[in-house]
């Protein structure tokens, strides 16, 4: 809330002035008026925030009153919980009238919570084993939204006997930390499959992202990432929408823990699954839900010029997606094999590369209509292809349309989420990023050059302000504050 109206009758004035008097608080340092204006009247109370829980609007812990009934307005009117060190702050809102404005002392605290971590079950690993890979066996959660961090990571078990083991792991979130006791076994063979959740958490283990993570409930395995990857972005695009891609912090794939084989294969006009980095996937079209049966060039993304040399671009939403093979994620995973697992499907089959798990080449015809094949393992794969459509087009699983996630444009304009360039190829694109946060793509057409620039915004989360001279708005210069 940024604007507040406080209309007051003589007797509630009135009220209002008693119940403030030695209300302490209150600071009217850097008081700006004039004659013809009375300026506002302002306390604050202690404002107490999660740390975690975003951008907190201040309003609730302002008192103001306004003897001429003007609209008021803060500055700032937001503090940052994300990542600030558990603590008492104070913060200096100025609060204007239009006419003028007083300084007010904003005293808040950011508190924290242990995180909390259990052993999902009890691994049996077989003699002679190197170690034990504990994220794979835990699941954690933080309420503030911390990374959590585990004191030792894996254990050495190089020299141990067959037996049960016990080992104290720590958990910590940076500020707060807790343990549990981490049980597991080793005997002649391993006699325990690692769960479909332990899957899940291995495969993302071998991300070369390192803000990805896995948790699990009963039914799902959350993905959880801001689906900007590290490696270079929409270099090589000559078909460009004229998006750009943005963070989308909290992204939750889910994943099914126990897929089961549908009636029909799914088509939908969004994400299909994710890769290990935490990148949505999608069908090789941006043109809605596909004909299974007719491969259609005319949105085929690819054959448009449309992808960046990753395999991936910006949607309505600017958020990065793939719709081809991940190739710059998969160059940046160390040990990349055959047997490597690249992403999920929200049917909770994995996708894995261009050969078959065991290296065997894969013949044309062999793959199935979503690009899959049956697998004694998973029950049911999918794969990576040359050829269209290049990764899975179709899902063969049941999922819950209803509970996949979608990337909506950003708010605070509509012409970032209805750009509508002309059609044909734009010339040297390029997409940089500045020490600073600063992301840019620049374009040519028709002998003119265009641009989209965005900085996160140094006053609210999740936000960042834009300049765009874009073909769609016939080169006007565009500025803009937006926010996920």
């Amino acid at each position: 809330m940024s604007n507040t109206m406080m209309k007051l009758g003589a007797v509630f004035y009135l009220s209002a002035l008693l119940a403030g008097c030695g209300g302490g608080g209150s600071d009217t340092s850097a008081a700006v008026s004039n004659e013809q204006n009375t300026l506002p009247v302002c306390t604050a109370t202690q404002l107490i925030a999660p740390r975690g829980s975003g951008a907190v609007s201040i309003i609730s812990a302002m008192q103001c009153i306004d003897a001429n009934g003007d609209t008021l307005t803060f500055s700032p009117n937001v503090i940052a919980s994300d990542g600030v060190v558990t603590g008492e702050y104070s913060l200096a809102v100025s609060v204007s009238d239009g006419h003028g404005q007083v300084t007010v002392q904003l005293p808040y605290q950011i508190t924290n919570q242990v995180p909390q971590c259990g052993q999902a079950t009890t691994p049996s690993v077989t003699a002679g084993s190197t170690s034990i890979q504990l994220d794979s066996y835990l699941t954690c959660s933080d309420v503030n939204g911390d990374d959590i961090a585990l004191s030792p990571q894996s254990i050495d078990i190089a020299n141990l006997g067959i037996g049960t083991y016990q080992q104290e792991v720590t958990f910590s979130d940076g500020e707060l930390s807790a343990s549990l006791t981490f049980e597991f076994i080793i005997s002649n063979t391993a006699t325990l499959e690692p769960t479909r959740c332990e899957r899940i958490k291995q495969s993302v283990a071998l991300s070369p992202e390192s803000d990805v993570s896995v948790t699990c409930d009963e039914n799902y395995a959350y993905i959880t990432s801001d689906t900007y990857p590290d490696h270079d972005l929409m270099n090589g695009i000559t078909a460009t929408n004229e998006q750009i891609p943005v963070p989308a912090v909290g992204y939750a794939a889910p994943i099914k823990l126990e897929p089961h084989t549908a009636t029909s294969p799914t088509t939908i006009d969004a994400a299909l699954g994710i890769a290990v980095n935490g990148v949505p996937i999608y069908d090789y079209s941006a043109a809605g839900e596909l004909d299974l049966f007719n491969y259609d060039p005319s949105i085929d993304t690819v054959a448009l010029g449309q992808l960046d040399n990753c395999g991936g671009h910006a949607g309505r939403g600017d958020d990065y997606h793939y719709h081809a093979a991940p190739t710059c994620m998969m160059d940046a995973m160390e040990n990349l094999n055959d047997e490597t697992i690249i992403g999920w499907g929200y049917d909770g089959y994995p996708l894995y590369g261009f050969n078959y798990p065991d290296g065997s080449a894969i013949a044309e015809g062999d793959l199935e209509l979503c690009n899959g094949i049956s697998d004694e393992t998973f029950g049911y794969r999918y794969h990576l292809s040359k050829a269209p459509p290049y990764v899975f087009q179709c899902l063969v699983g049941e999922i819950d349309t209803n509970i996949l996630p979608r990337v909506a444009p950003l708010t605070g304009g509509g012409d970032r989420g209805d750009l509508r360039p002309p059609p044909g190829d734009v010339q040297n694109l390029t997409h940089t990023v500045d020490s600073d946060g600063k992301r840019t793509m620049r374009y040519d057409y028709q002998g003119e050059n265009y641009y989209v620039t965005y900085t996160p915004s140094k006053d609210k989360e999740n936000c960042y302000d834009f300049e765009m001279k874009a073909i769609s708005n016939n080169g006007a210069i565009q500025t803009g504050t937006y926010c996920r």
